[in-house]
């Protein structure tokens, strides 16, 4: 028997060695993921659960944002509101470098993806915005940001449309998935629900008084 006859089981046991510590790092990446979205939904259904007149809706919104963004370790995000007076979309929220510049910033309702996903109640997941005809580049030339990839997903109740949620940029450079869209459909409900019932508990306080 040769010698190159004697080692091919051994290649063959390290690679299959190495196939299976990727195997396994793979399985640890999404078992940490599913840890970390289990933790966003959590705190958001706690904070959908402490709703009262006096809740900030500040702190509120800021901690929908953070679950989306952490749920699918994005770079950025951004939630946007509905101006029912001015039918534009409002940046209320922002995480990530550009939040001082992009606070405030108002769009178009039916501009940009995140118009589109308000007016089709439907999610949008890009793998590159320069493929894209309907990314608008104005809020990257605006902030100096530069957005390569992102999800978006509307934020109704019901048949009212109360906004989007959008994720910029996955942090280890790996595509967002169609379990990422679902992951910020689920946040986008319970963003919904949260929002909607601190308006009402509002609106509530105000008739009593």
């Amino acid at each position: 028997m040769s010698a190159g006859t004697d080692t091919q089981p051994l290649i063959a046991l390290q690679r299959e060695n190495i196939r299976l510590k990727t195997d396994l790092n793979n399985l640890r990446d999404i078992v940490e993921r599913l840890q970390q979205t289990i933790r966003a939904l959590n705190d958001v259904h706690r904070t959908l659960e402490t709703i009262t007149p006096q809740t900030d809706v500040l702190v509120l919104l800021n901690i929908i944002l953070q679950s989306a963004v952490s749920s699918v370790s994005a770079e950025a995000g951004s939630l946007l509101l509905v101006d029912e007076e001015s039918s534009e979309l409002v940046f209320v929220e922002v995480i990530g470098e550009a939040r001082d510049r992009l606070l405030g910033y108002r769009m178009p309702s039916g501009d940009g993806i995140a118009g589109w996903a308000v007016n089709n109640k439907q999610p949008r997941l890009v793998d590159d915005v320069r493929r894209e005809p309907l990314f608008s580049p104005l809020v990257d030339q605006t902030t100096g940001f530069q957005t390569s990839s992102l999800i978006c997903v509307p934020v109704f109740d019901r048949e009212r449309i109360v906004g989007a949620i959008e994720v910029v940029n996955s942090k280890d450079g790996r595509l967002f998935s169609d379990e990422d869209v679902e992951i910020l459909m689920m946040i986008a409900r319970v963003a919904a629900l949260a929002l909607v019932r601190a308006e009402e508990s509002s609106v509530e306080e105000e008739s009593k008084g």
